[in-house]
């Protein structure tokens, strides 16, 4: 089998079905599989996709094991030579998922590959290609300096807003959103790391390839719209607070031998203080 296409879903149950729909629709000529993994769903996704898409690998969880952990199921029953992470919250265009394929076909160094995300407006979101996060370029994004020092490369290294989006290229980071790669990625990788229950684990996939040396490419031409935190969108408060735990977790992961006590200490407080800004925010909203 060519590929094999993992879906977590929670509670998005039309934007599933659009997600399937395109995929169907759009990746034509390959031998593929579809694998989706429901989290404790309560809105009827689970009986829609039996009903709707029975050709559909299912596997149904009785809670919510969070995004990694349910990726991490579909990656160990998937067929494919190439294996995919795929939102549920995306719609996929103009064959996509095959000009991915394609690209690895003919670029055998490079072990990942990543599309151009869209917004809902098709405007361009800068998370599907990035820099990977430092606490430098870390500090510079969450406490909005790359609003105000717009023409600094230094500023806006991490989200690499002054690189052109119509380029294909390599990049450190992709988002989970969308991210294809061989299965020999899968085999000495083993899938995202299980202590993120939700957030940041993508980041640390990537940061696992590149340091083993291993390519990832942005491919321009391959566009899937995403709308972004639906999933998430549910529980606001909760999911602010994965998010900003996520960020310490992966400092912790891959940052705290690298600096003192006290240096970890600021950082520490900084992602206290930043998610006790937006928790004011998203209360006072």
């Amino acid at each position: 089998m060519k590929l094999s296409v993992i879906l977590v879903n929670w509670n998005t149950c039309d934007l599933t079905r659009g997600a399937l729909v395109s995929v169907y629709k759009e990746t034509v000529g390959i031998n593929f599989e579809v694998i989706v993994v429901d989290n404790n769903s309560a809105d009827g996704t689970v009986e829609m996709i039996k009903k709707e898409f029975p050709q559909v690998v299912l596997i149904v969880n009785t809670d919510n094991l969070g995004f990694g952990k349910a990726n991490n199921q579909g990656l160990k029953i998937a067929q494919g030579d190439y294996l995919m992470f795929l939102n549920t919250d995306v719609v996929v265009l103009d064959g996509a998922l095959n000009k991915l394929i394609n690209y690895l076909d003919r670029h055998v160094d490079v072990m990942m590959v990543g599309p151009r995300l869209l917004n809902k407006d098709l405007t361009f979101q800068h998370a599907c290609r990035r820099m990977l996060p430092n606490p430098v370029n870390s500090f510079f994004h969450l406490f909005g300096l790359t609003k105000i020092f717009k023409n600094s490369k230094i500023v806006n290294e991490y989200k690499r807003y002054d690189t052109d989006p119509e380029v294909t290229g390599p990049t450190e980071a992709l988002s989970g959103a969308a991210m294809m790669f061989r299965r020999q990625v899968y085999k000495e990788i083993r899938g995202f790391d299980e202590a993120f229950f939700m957030y940041g684990e993508d980041l640390d996939f990537c940061k696992m390839v590149l340091d083993k040396g291993w390519k990832t490419v942005y491919v321009s031409e391959a566009k899937i719209i995403h709308f972004g935190g639906q999933s998430s969108g549910k529980r606001k408060v909760k999911s602010l607070v994965n998010f900003y735990e996520a960020m310490w977790l992966y400092y912790k992961k891959h940052f705290y031998k690298k600096y003192n006590i006290l240096f970890s200490l600021i950082v520490w407080l900084g992602i206290k203080l930043r998610m006790f800004l937006a928790l004011s925010v998203n209360i006072l909203k």
